[in-house]
Protein backbone atom coordinates (compact mmCIF):
# COMPACT_ATOMS: atom_id res chain seq x y z
CA UNK A 1 0.00 0.00 0.00
CA UNK A 2 1.14 3.20 -0.90
CA UNK A 3 1.77 6.75 1.24
CA UNK A 4 -0.61 8.03 -1.16
CA UNK A 5 -3.28 5.41 -0.72
CA UNK A 6 -2.77 5.69 3.23
CA UNK A 7 -3.89 9.67 2.78
CA UNK A 8 -6.50 9.16 0.79
CA UNK A 9 -7.75 6.36 3.31
CA UNK A 10 -7.60 8.49 6.73
CA UNK A 11 -5.63 7.34 9.43
CA UNK A 12 -5.27 3.83 10.62
CA UNK A 13 -3.66 4.17 14.16
CA UNK A 14 -3.39 7.59 16.04
CA UNK A 15 -0.62 8.04 18.82
CA UNK A 16 -3.31 10.13 21.34
CA UNK A 17 -1.67 10.94 24.46
CA UNK A 18 -3.87 8.81 26.78
CA UNK A 19 -2.97 10.57 30.67
CA UNK A 20 -2.31 13.75 32.27
CA UNK A 21 0.02 13.68 35.15
CA UNK A 22 0.41 16.75 37.08
CA UNK A 23 3.18 17.54 39.79
CA UNK A 24 1.08 18.90 42.80
CA UNK A 25 2.25 22.10 43.49
CA UNK A 26 5.21 22.30 46.57
CA UNK A 27 5.38 18.51 46.28
CA UNK A 28 8.84 17.64 44.81
CA UNK A 29 12.26 18.00 47.06
CA UNK A 30 15.67 17.32 45.45
CA UNK A 31 19.01 16.65 47.17
CA UNK A 32 20.11 18.86 44.40
CA UNK A 33 20.22 22.02 45.10
CA UNK A 34 17.36 22.84 43.14
CA UNK A 35 14.48 25.19 44.89
CA UNK A 36 10.67 24.72 44.77
CA UNK A 37 8.79 27.31 43.09
CA UNK A 38 5.35 27.07 43.97
CA UNK A 39 3.76 28.55 40.92
CA UNK A 40 2.80 26.00 38.33
CA UNK A 41 4.56 23.15 40.40
CA UNK A 42 7.68 23.73 38.87
CA UNK A 43 10.99 23.09 39.84
CA UNK A 44 13.62 25.50 39.51
CA UNK A 45 17.11 23.26 39.12
CA UNK A 46 20.41 25.11 38.74
CA UNK A 47 20.53 26.96 35.12
CA UNK A 48 23.69 25.79 33.84
CA UNK A 49 23.74 23.16 30.90
CA UNK A 50 26.13 20.59 31.53
CA UNK A 51 26.66 20.99 27.74
CA UNK A 52 30.71 20.69 26.90
CA UNK A 53 30.04 23.28 23.59
CA UNK A 54 28.13 26.18 22.69
CA UNK A 55 25.10 26.33 20.47
CA UNK A 56 22.71 29.04 19.66
CA UNK A 57 20.47 26.95 22.27
CA UNK A 58 23.37 27.63 24.99
CA UNK A 59 21.72 31.33 24.87
CA UNK A 60 18.27 30.35 25.44
CA UNK A 61 16.23 30.24 28.56
CA UNK A 62 15.06 26.85 29.29
CA UNK A 63 11.67 27.75 29.81
CA UNK A 64 11.78 29.90 26.30
CA UNK A 65 12.88 26.41 25.10
CA UNK A 66 9.67 24.88 26.86
CA UNK A 67 7.31 27.22 25.13
CA UNK A 68 8.92 27.15 21.65
CA UNK A 69 8.16 23.30 21.60
CA UNK A 70 4.41 24.35 22.78
CA UNK A 71 4.36 26.52 20.24
CA UNK A 72 5.80 24.36 17.35
CA UNK A 73 2.89 22.23 18.06
CA UNK A 74 0.53 24.53 18.53
CA UNK A 75 1.34 26.11 15.02
CA UNK A 76 0.95 22.30 13.46
CA UNK A 77 -2.27 21.58 15.11
CA UNK A 78 -3.64 25.00 13.65
CA UNK A 79 -2.21 23.82 10.33
CA UNK A 80 -4.55 20.54 10.29
CA UNK A 81 -7.42 22.33 11.34
CA UNK A 82 -7.16 25.08 8.27
CA UNK A 83 -6.69 21.73 5.80
CA UNK A 84 -9.67 21.82 3.87
CA UNK A 85 -8.62 20.95 0.87
CA UNK A 86 -7.42 17.47 -0.62
CA UNK A 87 -4.17 18.56 -1.60
CA UNK A 88 -3.60 20.34 1.98
CA UNK A 89 -4.83 17.07 3.76
CA UNK A 90 -2.07 15.04 1.99
CA UNK A 91 0.09 17.10 2.55
CA UNK A 92 -0.42 17.15 6.12
CA UNK A 93 -0.88 13.32 6.32
CA UNK A 94 2.91 13.00 3.93
CA UNK A 95 4.78 15.03 6.00
CA UNK A 96 3.16 15.23 10.05
CA UNK A 97 2.38 11.74 10.31
CA UNK A 98 4.79 8.55 10.08
CA UNK A 99 4.68 5.01 9.16
CA UNK A 100 6.53 2.32 7.30
CA UNK A 101 5.58 3.48 4.40
CA UNK A 102 6.83 7.23 5.22
CA UNK A 103 10.35 5.80 5.84
CA UNK A 104 9.82 3.61 2.25
CA UNK A 105 8.87 6.70 0.42
CA UNK A 106 12.13 8.34 2.17
CA UNK A 107 9.91 10.87 4.22
CA UNK A 108 12.74 9.76 7.08
CA UNK A 109 11.51 13.66 8.34
CA UNK A 110 8.52 12.89 9.45
CA UNK A 111 9.94 10.48 12.18
CA UNK A 112 10.52 14.14 14.16
CA UNK A 113 7.35 16.39 12.23
CA UNK A 114 4.90 13.43 13.85
CA UNK A 115 6.09 14.14 17.12
CA UNK A 116 4.86 18.09 16.32
CA UNK A 117 0.98 16.82 15.39
CA UNK A 118 -2.13 16.60 17.00
CA UNK A 119 -5.53 17.00 15.13
CA UNK A 120 -7.95 16.46 18.00
CA UNK A 121 -8.35 19.72 20.64
CA UNK A 122 -8.16 16.57 23.15
CA UNK A 123 -5.45 15.26 21.56
CA UNK A 124 -2.93 18.51 21.88
CA UNK A 125 -4.58 19.67 25.20
CA UNK A 126 -3.47 16.62 26.98
CA UNK A 127 0.34 16.42 25.68
CA UNK A 128 0.65 20.22 25.86
CA UNK A 129 -0.33 19.86 29.50
CA UNK A 130 2.16 17.75 29.98
CA UNK A 131 4.97 18.89 27.83
CA UNK A 132 4.36 22.45 29.97
CA UNK A 133 3.91 20.57 33.44
CA UNK A 134 6.98 18.44 33.28
CA UNK A 135 8.70 20.26 30.50
CA UNK A 136 9.76 23.38 32.43
CA UNK A 137 11.69 21.47 35.62
CA UNK A 138 13.52 19.07 33.32
CA UNK A 139 14.85 21.64 31.08
CA UNK A 140 15.61 23.72 34.24
CA UNK A 141 17.89 20.40 34.89
CA UNK A 142 19.26 20.12 31.57
CA UNK A 143 19.28 23.14 29.91
CA UNK A 144 17.68 23.91 26.79
CA UNK A 145 19.90 22.80 24.07
CA UNK A 146 20.18 19.20 26.02
CA UNK A 147 16.32 19.75 26.98
CA UNK A 148 15.33 20.15 22.85
CA UNK A 149 17.36 16.93 22.36
CA UNK A 150 15.97 14.80 24.75
CA UNK A 151 12.27 16.32 22.60
CA UNK A 152 13.76 15.33 19.33
CA UNK A 153 15.62 11.95 19.55
CA UNK A 154 13.01 10.72 21.86
CA UNK A 155 10.32 11.24 18.98
CA UNK A 156 12.55 9.44 16.61
CA UNK A 157 12.98 6.49 18.64
CA UNK A 158 9.15 6.08 19.90
CA UNK A 159 8.85 6.73 16.10
CA UNK A 160 11.25 3.67 15.23
CA UNK A 161 9.63 1.60 18.29
CA UNK A 162 5.77 2.04 16.81
CA UNK A 163 6.88 1.21 13.26
CA UNK A 164 8.73 -1.97 14.30
CA UNK A 165 6.01 -2.76 16.19
CA UNK A 166 3.72 -2.45 13.60
CA UNK A 167 5.56 -4.02 10.80
CA UNK A 168 5.73 -7.05 13.02
CA UNK A 169 2.14 -7.14 13.51
CA UNK A 170 1.97 -6.36 9.85
CA UNK A 171 -0.31 -3.22 10.48
CA UNK A 172 -0.44 -0.37 8.15
CA UNK A 173 -0.92 2.17 10.32
CA UNK A 174 0.04 5.43 10.39
CA UNK A 175 0.78 7.52 13.72
CA UNK A 176 1.19 10.82 15.03
CA UNK A 177 1.34 12.87 18.14
CA UNK A 178 4.00 14.19 20.71
CA UNK A 179 3.12 11.17 23.28
CA UNK A 180 6.70 9.69 22.81
CA UNK A 181 8.52 12.56 23.64
CA UNK A 182 6.17 13.86 26.24
CA UNK A 183 6.57 10.30 27.89
CA UNK A 184 10.17 10.61 27.85
CA UNK A 185 10.36 14.03 29.66
CA UNK A 186 7.48 12.82 31.96
CA UNK A 187 10.11 9.56 32.57
CA UNK A 188 12.91 12.08 33.19
CA UNK A 189 11.04 13.74 36.20
CA UNK A 190 9.37 10.92 37.86
CA UNK A 191 13.20 9.24 37.67
CA UNK A 192 14.24 12.33 38.91
CA UNK A 193 11.75 13.00 42.33
CA UNK A 194 10.07 10.10 42.38
CA UNK A 195 8.82 10.98 45.88
CA UNK A 196 6.63 13.84 44.40
CA UNK A 197 3.07 13.68 44.62
CA UNK A 198 1.27 14.17 40.71
CA UNK A 199 -2.62 13.90 40.40
CA UNK A 200 -3.53 11.30 37.76
CA UNK A 201 -6.20 12.66 35.52
CA UNK A 202 -5.81 15.89 37.40
CA UNK A 203 -7.55 14.33 40.56
CA UNK A 204 -6.13 11.23 41.84
CA UNK A 205 -2.78 11.89 44.01
CA UNK A 206 -0.46 9.44 43.73
CA UNK A 207 3.36 9.04 44.16
CA UNK A 208 5.56 10.05 40.87
CA UNK A 209 7.11 6.33 40.85
CA UNK A 210 3.34 4.28 41.46
CA UNK A 211 1.58 6.44 38.77
CA UNK A 212 4.77 5.76 36.32
CA UNK A 213 4.31 1.94 37.17
CA UNK A 214 1.08 2.31 36.40
CA UNK A 215 1.20 3.52 33.00
CA UNK A 216 3.87 1.40 31.92
CA UNK A 217 1.37 -1.44 33.51
CA UNK A 218 -0.98 -0.17 31.08
CA UNK A 219 1.21 0.59 28.18
CA UNK A 220 2.84 -2.97 28.38
CA UNK A 221 -0.91 -3.98 28.63
CA UNK A 222 -2.32 -2.64 25.46
CA UNK A 223 0.51 -3.37 23.40
CA UNK A 224 0.40 -6.81 24.17
CA UNK A 225 -2.89 -6.87 23.67
CA UNK A 226 -3.36 -5.27 20.13
CA UNK A 227 -5.97 -3.61 18.24
CA UNK A 228 -5.71 -0.46 20.29
CA UNK A 229 -5.46 3.21 18.81
CA UNK A 230 -3.10 4.19 21.08
CA UNK A 231 0.66 4.21 20.12
CA UNK A 232 1.53 1.84 23.40
CA UNK A 233 4.72 1.21 22.26
CA UNK A 234 5.99 4.60 20.88
CA UNK A 235 5.05 5.40 24.78
CA UNK A 236 7.18 2.86 26.27
CA UNK A 237 9.90 3.46 23.81
CA UNK A 238 9.82 6.99 24.78
CA UNK A 239 9.74 6.16 28.94
CA UNK A 240 12.44 4.05 28.04
CA UNK A 241 14.67 6.94 26.36
CA UNK A 242 13.36 9.44 29.46
CA UNK A 243 14.85 6.89 32.21
CA UNK A 244 18.45 6.53 30.03
CA UNK A 245 18.48 10.10 29.79
CA UNK A 246 17.98 10.72 33.47
CA UNK A 247 20.69 7.97 34.20
CA UNK A 248 23.07 9.21 31.77
CA UNK A 249 22.39 12.83 33.34
CA UNK A 250 22.55 11.55 37.06
CA UNK A 251 26.27 9.91 35.82
CA UNK A 252 27.42 13.19 34.55
CA UNK A 253 26.54 15.21 38.06
CA UNK A 254 28.85 12.91 39.85
CA UNK A 255 31.75 14.15 37.98
CA UNK A 256 30.81 18.04 38.26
Amino acid sequence: MSLSVLAQRGFARVAPASKIILPRQGAVTSASKATLLRRGAVVSAPRRSFATFRNPLSRVDPDNAVYGLLGLNGAVFVMWQTSQTHEKKRFMVENFTTSFMHLKAGHFHSLVTSAFSQMSMSHFAMNALGLYFFGRPVAQMLGAPQFVGLYLGSAVVASLCQIAYDTYERRNSIMLGASGAVNAITSFYISAFPHSTIYIMAIVPVPAYVAGGLFIARDLWGASNGGSSVGNVAHLGGAAVGFLAFRRFATLRRYF
